[in-house]
């Protein structure tokens, strides 16, 4: 098929994209890291504005509409972002491997994939948003609301699931620094939408989903139009690989469904956050967005440990792929800690930002010292699992999640927390599984390298 099956050639390195197969491993994990943290930060700082807005200049129960929505959201996001982890690990091998051949035709489906799924989904979450919410347990006073803002995003599922396609397949040749520009300038054109939607016409969480998912439209131009640049093919040019659809399946799918396990537990737990009332959901949302800032850099030594291990794999480098896994575990507990206790020591000024009612407060103060206390622990758990789909078990990390992140969590919610129901109970199920799945990651990661080792010696 022209245009997509080139004659293999060697992959021609360009300034932003970086090769972690050479060369001092710890500079290029923090040109990696520190682009994409950027990224996700200004992000969130997007969605922060989306909760402020609504929170200041909306209807009372308009916060807690837009944030009874996150887990669900959450659980739709995560499982794309998992499934485009399949296109990612094997774009970032073949990239080490300098295979332009197969890398082409792994951005091609990876990309028709993200489309389409996008659509599939789209249609599926307009129709179901009022049953999901009631699923949820959300309170009478919220679920109207709270359904006018899903099935407004899930209008935009298409380009949404195509940008975090498209972006991933970007950072796994070491791009991190184009998506940070592309964001930025949609971020703005999100927040000043905002503004207009909420204040100037008075639509407050229809507005917000809107400006949202407009502004998701510019970034996920910007970035398939980079990316097909990058490649040297056109739109017309893409054409759909069974071969690789499986490839991408075979990966991505149990990093999705490992994405998932965190927010259908989340679901669960959002239900529990639901029965206490609206200035406890607004307090809940309020911290949750605060933690969603301490994930950024988490999240990017994540992916710059998968990215790393994966290209390191494909140069057939055993060494460099250990020397990656443990620096990116140094990095992100420095990183963590760091931001953990520079969170919990901000925690009134930068709570107040979302709301001013002091029950939603005191519920939002206790959420946030028990994950600001273990956080470092969260931090492990996911680089470690990074580490092990970089060396393409994929779904050993995603069986581990399911009991771990979602078993545990619910079980936790039916027994401990049900016995007496309280706030702390409630969120110390965070630490808990955090715990129980990050020592489950690590042995996992030194009994396959062991078994890597042992038949290499073979060999």
């Amino acid at each position: 098929m022209p245009g997509i099956y080139l004659k293999r050639s060697a992959y021609p390195m360009r300034k932003n994209e970086i090769n972690m197969t050479e060369g001092a491993m710890l500079p290029k994990l923090l040109r990696f890291v520190l682009p994409l943290t950027l990224s996700s930060l200004l992000q969130l700082a997007f969605n922060a504005a989306d909760l402020i807005v609504v929170g200041h200049f909306g209807r009372p129960n308009a916060l807690a509409a837009v944030g009874s929505n996150v887990a669900l959201v959450n659980l739709v996001v995560n499982t794309f972002m998992g499934l485009s982890i399949g296109g990612g690990v094997l774009c970032a091998r073949f990239f080490g491997a300098k295979d332009r051949a197969r890398l082409l035709e792994t951005v091609s489906t990876a990309l028709i994939i993200g489309a389409g799924g996008g659509v599939v989904l789209g249609v599926l979450g307009i129709v179901l948003a009022m049953p999901l919410l009631k699923l949820m347990g959300s309170p009478e006073d919220v679920a109207p609301l709270a359904a006018v803002y899903l099935r407004v995003y899930f209008a935009g599922m298409p380009v949404i699931a195509l940008y975090n396609f498209a972006s991933a397949l970007l950072r796994a040749m070491g791009d991190t620094r184009r998506p940070f520009f592309f964001l930025a300038a949609a971020g703005v054109v999100n927040v000043v939408l905002n503004l207009f939607f909420v204040i100037v016409l008075g639509i407050d969480v229809a507005g917000v989903a809107l400006a949202t998912v407009l502004s998701q439209c510019l970034s996920c131009f910007l970035t398939v139009r980079c990316l097909l640049r990058t490649g040297g093919q056109h739109l017309g040019e893409l054409r759909f690989s069974g071969g690789m659809f499986r490839d991408i399946l075979r990966i991505g799918l149990p990093a999705g469904i490992q994405g998932s396990m965190y927010s259908i537990a989340n679901f669960v737990i959002q239900g529990a956050v639901n029965a206490f009332g609206a200035a406890v959901i607004t307090g809940s949302a309020a911290c949750s967005s605060l933690e969603g800032f301490l994930f950024c850099p988490v999240d990017a030594c994540q992916q710059a440990a998968t990215t790393a291990v994966s290209q390191n794999m494909g140069a057939k480098k055993p060494e460099r792929t250990d020397l990656a896994a443990w620096q990116c575990m140094l990095l992100v507990a420095i990183i963590s800690g760091a931001g953990s206790a520079l969170v919990y020591l901000l925690r009134d000024p930068l709570l107040r930002l979302y709301t001013t009612d002091a029950a939603a407060l005191e519920s939002a103060y206790v959420r946030l010292r028990i994950i600001c206390l273990y956080y470092v622990v969260n931090a492990f758990m996911a680089v470690s699992s990074g580490a092990i789909r970089g060396l393409g078990h994929s779904a050993l990390p995603a069986f581990v999640t399911f009991l771990g992140c979602c078993v545990l969590r619910i079980v936790w919610i039916y027994t401990f927390y049900a016995a007496a129901p309280s706030m702390a109970r409630l969120f110390a199920v965070y630490p808990v599984s955090w715990v129980v799945t990050t020592a489950a990651h690590c042995v996992c990661f030194f009994v396959i390298r062991r078994r890597m080792r042992a038949k290499a010696a073979c060999a």
